[in-house]
Formats: C-alpha cells, sequence, structure tokens
C-alpha cells in the first residue's frame, strides 16, 4: 500500500475506499463499501505525515471515541475504529489510525450557502434545530465539539441535519 490512499485500496481487510470525498487538516475522508456488513461507509484515515506524530494519533483517537460515544440521529454515527499499516514506496511503514462512520449522501451546509440558492427561514430553522439538538446531546453526555462551522454540518438529500466531525472535541 503507498502512503497515499489509492481507489481500490482495503483498509484493514474491511474497508473498500472507492472515491475521496474530502480532507481537513489531519485526516482525508473517503466513501467506502464495507466488505462484511455490504454497505457505503466513509472512511476517514489520518494522514500518513501526521501518523508519525504521537500528539496526532492520540488526538485522533480521542476524535473517535468522543464521536462513537454519540448516538444521536442528528450526529453522523462511527461504525469502527483501528489502525492499518501502510508502506511507503521507499519501504517505510507507517501505523495509520482510521474511523468508519455513516456515509451521508448529500452535501455540507458550507456547499449549500455556496451554491447561493437561497434559504427560507423555516428551513434555516430546521437545520439550527438539527445543529442544536446535536450539541444539546452531546453536551448531555460531556463532550464539546469546539468547531462548530457550515463545513461541519451535513445535509442529506431527504432533508435530516447531521453534525460531523469532532476532531478537536473535549470532555467537560
Amino acid at each position: 500500500m503507498s502512503e497515499r490512499l489509492d481507489t481500490d485500496t482495503v483498509v484493514d481487510g474491511r474497508y473498500k475506499v472507492e472515491r475521496r470525498l474530502g480532507s481537513g487538516g489531519m485526516a482525508e475522508v473517503f466513501e467506502g463499501q464495507d466488505l462484511r456488513l455490504h454497505r457505503r461507509v466513509a472512511v476517514k484515515i489520518l494522514r500518513p505525515d501526521l501518523a508519525r506524530d504521537p500528539s496526532f494519533q492520540a488526538r485522533f483517537r480521542r476524535e473517535a471515541q468522543s464521536a462513537a460515544a454519540l448516538n444521536h440521529p442528528n450526529i453522523v454515527a462511527v461504525y469502527d475504529t483501528g489502525e492499518d499499516t501502510l508502506t511507503s514506496p521507499n519501504g517505510e511503514t507507517v501505523v495509520v489510525p482510521y474511523i468508519v462512520m455513516e456515509f451521508v449522501d448529500g452535501m455540507t451546509l458550507r456547499q449549500l450557502l455556496a451554491s447561493g440558492r437561497r434559504l427560507l427561514p423555516e428551513r434555516a430553522l430546521e437545520i439550527t434545530g438539527g445543529i442544536l439538538s446535536a450539541l444539546d446531546y452531546a453536551h448531555r453526555h460531556g463532550i464539546v465539539h469546539r468547531d462548530i462551522k457550515p463545513a461541519n454540518v451535513m445535509l442529506t438529500r431527504t432533508g435530516e441535519v447531521k453534525v460531523m466531525d469532532f476532531g478537536i472535541a473535549r470532555a467537560m
């Protein structure tokens, strides 16, 4: 396996990476297939260059633990976490943690706002209500998100609101 994941890479013998969805400061997110349960998933993988740093690994694991502890319809579900070993072209191996999440078919609130489409006030309130419901649930479970922004809110094709990316969340 190369340090950069290619499509058709299988993570941990179970999750087939099919296409890159996006990337952030710490990780890349891919659409994939859970080969055991035959369902679409999103696979978030710590960037291999950061995986060599124990502080980034700890932060990534903290995100996995925070998000996995939350089971709410307005929070992207975490199905699995683990580590896989990647081998660079020069033969160096690095252990890279990953998080397997619910695949959300839709767009981010950021994408919606950037599209120029107008939101009716009622829909804006529905979206805000979904976000607040997710945050209320997280707070009642001792977790503060700390990075709420339009890019971390998904809107499904059916209109559901899903908060994601608990990467800098803190336990209260």
